[in-house]
């Protein structure tokens, strides 16, 4: 284990499961999958904040997530959630590979940079797509990797298969299927995470780095804030926007994804909320 890439002889991995409150003992099995899966997205929200905060670096390493999303409370993007997840899953013995998926949600585009990363886990014959990282929208627990897969329940998915070989995820609406991500198989390294991280935090195209995005998956609500507009999604109804005011906006960390903030944070957003 000492020489996995990923790293997973470096993860607390006592701290990571009273970090997402999953009790008793883990193994390398569907149940330890799932049960880890939805235990993080319940608990770990994704966070953006870093960008606004005036960080010339997100780092990725695996001590610094450890110390920014175990440790302090706080969140992190897919980058760093993948790297935590891949340590922690290693370490209890499963075996997997990464990928990267192009996002289509609200933009419908097929062609944009392939940004998200999530995992596929092998047991037992078969492989489980396991991403608990694409926030608001995404998975509550892994959906089997196979054409035409469903994932039944209030909160339903499938995966089809395109004439182009992608591979897509959508969440399934009582209006229609909502497009998620479309990804292949190629594998991605921890060498290609700093490369994506990079181009989420500097670039001028990046979605991230512009305005808040907050995102939290629990089994009876859902929530996503991107800049001041507070989306609640609940389980066959539509969703429910509200704009926030600024107390509101900077109180959401805190009491709506459960992000805990240092005061002098606060006050940075408070500068970024007021804009230039």
């Amino acid at each position: 284990m000492s020489g996995s890439m990923w790293r997973g002889d470096g993860v607390d991995l006592d701290a990571y499961l009273r970090r997402v409150g999953v009790r008793g003992d883990v193994a390398p099995d569907l149940s330890t999958l799932r049960r880890l899966h939805t235990a993080h997205v319940g608990a770990i929200a994704f966070d953006n904040l870093d960008a606004l905060l005036g960080r010339t670096e997100v780092p990725i390493d695996l001590d610094s997530v450890q110390d920014k999303i175990v440790r302090q409370g706080r969140g992190g993007w897919c980058l760093e959630q993948v790297v935590l997840t891949a340590a922690v899953l290693d370490r209890i013995g499963f075996t997997f590979t990464a990928f990267a998926g192009r996002t289509r949600i609200r933009t419908g585009d097929k062609f944009g940079p392939a940004l998200h990363v999530a995992l596929l886990v092998e047991l037992d014959g078969e492989r489980w797509l396991h991403d608990v990282s694409f926030g608001a929208h995404g998975l509550h627990e892994p959906i089997r990797f196979a054409e035409n897969a469903r994932l039944d329940g209030d909160w339903s998915f499938d995966l089809v298969r395109e004439p182009s070989g992608e591979h897509v995820l959508r969440l399934l609406r009582p209006d229609g299927p909502v497009e998620l991500y479309g990804f292949t198989t190629d594998v991605r390294y921890p060498s290609d995470f700093e490369l994506l991280n990079h181009f989420c935090l500097t670039h001028p195209r990046s979605p991230f780095n512009k305005r808040m995005v907050l995102q939290r998956t629990r089994p009876e609500v859902r929530h996503l804030l991107v800049g001041t507009a507070l989306t609640e999604l609940r389980p066959g109804e539509p969703p429910v926007v509200r704009e926030l005011d600024e107390t509101e906006a900077l109180s959401a960390p805190e009491e709506v994804f459960g992000i805990t903030l240092e005061p002098g944070d606060v006050q940075t957003l408070r500068k970024t909320l007021a804009g230039p």
